[in-house]
């Protein structure tokens, strides 16, 4: 798949920081970055892993969260997901979750191989049905 030179660049920050990740559980190790719109900057994360699998972190939320304490607030102009594992990973629900609330449903999603991407798709296509806000409770 041909793809842009600042989406490249981002694949490249991904495959570095999927090499840091720590899977000693699940042996996954996972990779992502993000673009900022707007902005020539790109946030990579690693997915991190505890003994207690609920406290885990996964690369794409730990990118968000270095982007957000650099940044601020901000827009996701695109993701690149980097795993090494066959099918490669997209994000996990948490994650799309987590993303809604940095971007448009026109949001680019790259999905890599160690070596190279290999599909591209849309968040609306991924995750249709995102919390924007909390729902209305009704009454009993």
């Amino acid at each position: 798949m041909k793809v842009d030179p600042i989406v490249q660049k981002a694949f490249e920050l991904a495959q570095a920081a999927r090499l840091n990740a720590t899977a000693q559980f699940s042996a996954v190790k996972v990779g992502a970055a993000i673009k900022i719109k707007g902005s020539d900057k790109i946030y990579a994360g690693c997915n991190v892993e505890h003994c207690v699998m609920g406290i885990s972190l996964c690369a794409e939320r730990n990118a968000i969260g270095t982007a957000v304490t650099n940044e601020g607030n901000l827009e996701i102009e695109f993701v690149v997901v980097c795993s090494h594992t066959e099918p490669a990973l997209y994000p996990c629900g948490v994650c799309m979750q987590a993303m809604s609330d940095y971007c448009t449903p026109e949001l680019d999603i790259y999905v890599a191989s160690r070596d190279k991407i290999i599909a591209k798709t849309k968040f609306k296509e991924l995750f249709t049905h995102q919390y924007a806000e909390l729902p209305k409770v009704l009454e009993e």
